[in-house]
């Protein structure tokens, strides 16, 4: 996500995207829709230069640069949706659903992870660790997932330098330092030019993929530039080969606009 006016740090990725996402893998024919962006501070970095922690603390500081509400949906197969509001804030991001009430709760101040949930209408709780891997609403995507905890672990490292939709991204490993929810360790694809996280593989404990995530597309939303569709898949098999399930996260609209 980013706004084509500001300085680059508020133009990094936001999943929240989901997980905060990403300025968008977009294809050939949308280039022309990709306004251009400066270079992220490490753009210009060789590997030797650039240090894993550094390229976590730049996307996880997009978390705190907007005040705004979207509307979304999840989809999962062809009759499964899930309407949800998404509100960024400087100090939280919440997924908002209803049928039941549930509001997941991220607190993002002092750029520590901090996990909450209501349910009901009732006061929020801590999200115990036992929970991290269980999936929501019967979707692909888990409260890691929302939560984009892995960007908090503290074992990062860069792999290489490759390119990514034609795209030169840096792949980092990070390993999940305390054994919580369903992975040991994931892998991230984050867009050198502009801070952006365009894919990510989460391996289970025997180092297996078992989820997948890909920006699929991004557009305006206002003055705001950010990825508007988001595949997960749960995948089995040696390599992640096998899917075994798919949910798109879809952005629809901004509130009040």
């Amino acid at each position: 996500m980013f706004q084509p006016d500001t300085p680059m740090i508020s133009r990094l990725s936001l999943f929240a995207l989901v997980l905060a996402c990403s300025v968008p893998a977009f294809s050939q024919e949308d280039a022309k829709e990709v306004p251009p962006v400066d270079d992220a501070p490490f753009a210009g970095k060789t590997i030797d230069q650039m240090t894993a922690n550094e390229v976590l603390k730049l996307v996880r500081a997009s978390y705190t640069m907007f005040n705004r509400d979207f509307t979304g949906n999840l989809v999962t197969g062809i009759t499964k949706r899930v309407p949800f509001l998404l509100s960024l804030k400087t100090d939280s991001i919440r997924f908002i659903f209803d049928n039941p009430a549930q509001v997941i709760y991220l607190d993002t101040r002092n750029q520590h992870f901090s996990l909450f949930e209501g349910v009901g209408g009732a006061e929020m709780q801590p999200v115990p660790p036992a929970k991290f891997g269980e999936k929501v609403r019967g979707t692909d995507i888990t409260y890691d997932d929302l939560s984009m905890r892995f960007l908090y672990w503290p074992d990062a490292r860069i792999v290489r330098q490759e390119k990514l939709k034609g795209r030169d991204c840096i792949l980092l490993s990070i390993r999940n330092p305390d054994g919580a929810g369903a992975y040991s360790s994931v892998d991230v694809w984050i867009d050198k030019m502009s801070g952006g996280m365009l894919k990510m593989i989460g391996n289970d404990h025997g180092g297996r993929p078992i989820r997948r995530f890909e920006v699929l597309s991004g557009k305006k939303f206002g003055d705001i530039w950010m990825v508007d569709e988001m595949r997960i898949e749960s995948v089995t098999g040696l390599t992640g080969g096998n899917v075994s399930s798919s949910t798109r996260m879809q952005i629809k609209a901004a509130v009040g606009e």
